[in-house]
């Protein structure tokens, strides 16, 4: 009769309480827009030439940048992605995430908004979307996607991008990565 004193009523609630929440994401540009939640990004800043080349590294290390005394590593996404490079004359941007002390730059072609999105827009993406071995796309860092009303070219879907995983294949490409 009271559906809250029922076994599993409760873990309904809880469920439509996560389904009614929001989350901010920006969108940027890399070939396709891409969505990423904003507490996984630290800032955005222009990129800019004053970074500092490492000799030896893998091509899509650009270099480190140094933040305010604290270094970054920039990751250029496009190169490790494989796309071809970025047009000149562009609106590139670097997102930078922090994890524990480290500092890593994710290269963009763009940002180009910062919304708000209920989470019962966010679906988990299909199968073929995310299929890990993917080595040569972004798709391999992604695991949901949101879905964006509007009316005609104002509807869209987006990919959510992972930093975390991103950060989990360098480590396997890279291993002083996971060090």
């Amino acid at each position: 009769m009271y559906p809250k004193d029922e076994p599993g009523a409760a873990g309904q609630d809880a469920q439509r309480a996560r389904r009614n929440q929001r989350q901010v994401y920006i969108t940027f540009a890399l070939e396709n827009t891409y969505a990423v939640e904003i507490k996984q990004v630290r800032e955005i800043i222009d990129y800019s030439d004053a970074i500092t080349h490492t000799p030896g590294m893998p091509p899509f290390m650009r270099g480190m940048l140094n933040l305010r005394q604290q270094m970054v590593s920039v990751i250029d996404l496009r190169c490790l992605y494989q796309m071809a490079p970025a047009p000149p004359g562009g609106q590139a941007k670097i997102l930078v995430i922090e994890r524990g002390q480290d500092r890593y730059g994710l290269l963009v072609d763009a940002v180009e908004n910062i919304m708000t999105v209920n989470d019962n827009r966010r679906f988990t993406a299909p199968k073929i979307m995310r299929n890990s071995s993917v080595n040569d796309g972004p798709r391999g860092e992604m695991e949901e996607v949101i879905d964006i009303e509007g009316e005609g070219d104002g509807h869209k879907t987006l990919s959510v991008f992972e930093c975390d995983r991103l950060l989990q294949r360098l480590a396997r490409e890279m291993p002083a990565l996971a060090a």
